[in-house]
């Protein structure tokens, strides 16, 4: 699916989420989107450093 279409949203997959939290994703079958989204986030992740915990908290 990743070079054909691409998810955007807030679900959880959990009962607590489909049931009670009415959150809502959209699946967009759209490969000029899929791309748009994968490039995005490859800028967010160039941009990104891993955490250690002593800094949480």
């Amino acid at each position: 699916m990743d070079d054909i279409g691409a998810a955007a949203g807030t679900v959880n997959l959990d009962n607590r989420s489909f049931r009670l939290n009415f959150e809502v994703t959209a699946l967009v079958m759209d490969p000029s989107f899929a791309a748009e989204v994968e490039s995005m986030f490859e800028v967010d992740f160039a941009r990104s450093r891993q955490m250690h915990p002593a800094e949480i908290g």
